[in-house]
């Protein structure tokens, strides 16, 4: 894809951070956007801020972990807009804290949002797109999921966030191999420390308490990350080349490196005497 003027993009968790960032830079260009959020009220006021710079915006409420409320984001945007043409399938949390420390309760809210919500949308989304190209032969479409560099290396901290994010990348490989015969791309978007809310995920858990400890380590690496509104060009770009993964960050080749060698190394060594 390479002209987004008029295309309609949906971005889950687009009310801030890297998904308000993706959808102003689509609005930069002339494409529409169906804002989904959990929270209603930010999803709103991002919506206007599309809107006040020249194009179309819906606001819908999204609860990712939900089938009805996932349901009904897509049938929200075929009604305004009459169709889709790109999926950011974004919201995320995070809950840091040592693996020792990390509970039952910890581990599901964590996955059901990053890694289950993230199926059920992709899902939901690649069943649309295929039905729309049935009816509309050749127009396509694109998926961009967020993962994180954190789905690639996993670190002392933030046990079950780096575990979904491993498995977001492993379902966006599958889905890119599944669908590119249906002419839709797929990207792993991979982006390094970027300044969100991430650290208060804890205030989504359904309990509505808000204790905030697990990720306060978090907090002055993410504070001091790139820029929301900077993350959006990256990835339109990398829409544009059709790139498998999308990162944001260059800085740690060599973590990647090491990694990689470290895996190729131990392939090496099969048969290898004890």
């Amino acid at each position: 894809m390479q002209d987004f003027r008029d295309k309609i993009a949906v971005i889950t968790g687009g009310a801030s951070g890297i998904g308000l960032g993706i959808a102003r830079a689509i609005a930069s260009e002339g494409g529409h956007v169906v804002v989904a959020d959990i929270d209603e009220t930010a999803a709103k006021a991002a919506a206007d801020d599309l809107t006040s710079r020249g194009v179309r915006s819906l606001a819908v409420r999204c609860d990712v972990r939900d089938d009805a409320s996932v349901d009904a984001v897509f049938d929200a945007a075929k009604v305004e807009f009459g169709g889709i043409d790109l999926l950011f399938n974004n919201a995320g949390v995070y809950l840091g804290g040592e693996m020792k420390d990390c509970t039952l309760d910890d581990w599901r809210f964590v996955l059901d949002v990053n890694l289950d919500g993230v199926f059920r949308v992709g899902q939901r989304a690649a069943a649309f797109l295929r039905a729309q190209n049935e009816r509309e032969a050749g127009r396509g479409g694109y998926i961009v999921n967020t993962a994180s560099i954190g789905g690639f290396m996993s670190h002392g901290g933030g046990l079950a966030y780096a575990v979904s994010k491993y498995g977001v990348v492993a379902y966006s490989e599958a889905m890119r191999v599944d669908l590119e015969p249906d002419g839709i791309g797929v990207s792993t978007l991979c982006p390094g420390p970027i300044d969100t809310n991430l650290p208060a995920s804890d205030r989504l858990r359904n309990s509505g308490e808000t204790t905030g400890g697990m990720s306060e380590a978090l907090s002055p690496f993410i504070r001091g990350g790139m820029a929301p509104d900077d993350i959006g060009p990256i990835v339109l770009s990398g829409i544009r080349r059709n790139l498998p993964y999308i990162f944001t960050h260059d800085d740690m080749r060599e973590l990647f490196k090491a990694r990689f060698d470290s895996v190729l190394d131990c392939i090496d060594r099969i048969g290898e005497p004890a």
